[in-house]
């Protein structure tokens, strides 16, 4: 299967699909190339929020991309401040 396929089924969140061809062979570590950068199928789904098919993904092989990973560790610092910044209102 392309990875254009793969990431379309992340993508709305085809969790069933994509666990059926993990279970004959398909690797989920692929990337998707669009707009000049590397996406992976869990930012995929992550973006259209299909959140069951991101924790089945993180399950079983699919991995992000070093520029994902970067944006998740800046998002997981801006929530930590937006909670600080609550707590000392």
């Amino acid at each position: 299967m392309t990875a254009e396929k793969l990431f379309e089924l992340a993508c709305a969140g085809e969790t069933e699909t994509l666990r059926e061809l993990y279970h004959s062979g398909q690797r989920l570590d692929v990337t998707y190339e669009k707009f000049g950068k590397e996406h992976s199928l869990i930012m995929g789904a992550f973006r259209n929020r299909q959140w069951h098919t991101v924790r089945w993904l993180l399950g079983n092989g699919a991995k992000l991309t070093p520029a994902e990973q970067a944006e998740i560790n800046d998002r997981y610092q801006e929530m930590r401040l937006i909670e600080e910044m609550q707590e000392n209102s």
